[in-house]
Order: C-alpha cells, then structure tokens, then sequence
C-alpha cells in the first residue's frame, strides 16, 4: 500500500521537468525536492517489506538525488547572478542525468522484484 507514494512522486517528477523546459528553474527544484521527499517517505515508512537489495538500490537513488539537488542550488545562484562558478549548471545536468539513469534502473528492478 505505501508503494502507492510513488506515483505522487512520479507526478511530481514529470511536473519538474516540464517546469525546467518552460524555464522556470525556482519552480523545478521545488517540484524535485517534493519528489525526493516522497520516495524518502516511502522508505522510511515501512523499510521491513522491501529486500536488502531493494533498500541499498533505492538509497543509493535518493545519496544521487540529493546530490543532484545540492549541485541545482548552486546551479540556481549562478543563474541568479549570486555565483560566479558557471561550472555548476553543467554538473547539475551530468548529475540529474546520472540519477535519472540511476532511478529508471532501481524502478526496474523493484518492479521485476519476486512478490512470493
């Protein structure tokens, strides 16, 4: 049942992203951090059904999204001319990127997970 707290997550994601696309950046990490919050919800919730495996694959995905995060915020001050580091765009996207990859395989293989 608290694997209903992803498709909220789900949503939220998709709606981050197109906030990206529009351009309105703010907007976009609040959407993400709402999402990365929903998925530590789900697993702090009730940690007992889900396999070790499970369990390091899907903290692994939140140690690379809260990664990606912390590289938005300094991407977000370059943009708003409060840093001079024009750096950290790049790394944001080569993270997100990453943690995206990295979340598409761990929704995989919690999907294709031996219910029995």
């Amino acid at each position: 049942m608290l694997d209903l707290l992803l498709i909220p997550a789900a949503l939220l994601l998709i709606l981050a992203l197109r906030a990206v696309h529009r351009g309105e950046h703010r907007q976009h990490g609040h959407l993400m951090t709402s999402a990365f919050t929903m998925v530590g919800l789900r697993l702090l919730l009730h940690p007992r059904n889900l396999s070790r495996l499970h369990v390091v694959l899907w903290l692994v995905t939140l140690a690379a999204a809260a990664t990606t995060i912390l590289l938005g915020r300094m991407a977000l001050a370059w943009r708003e001319a409060r840093s001079t580091r024009s750096a950290f765009p790049r790394l944001h996207r080569a993270f997100g990127a990453t943690t995206l990859i990295i979340l598409t395989l761990t929704t995989l293989v919690w999907l294709l997970r031996n219910r029995a």
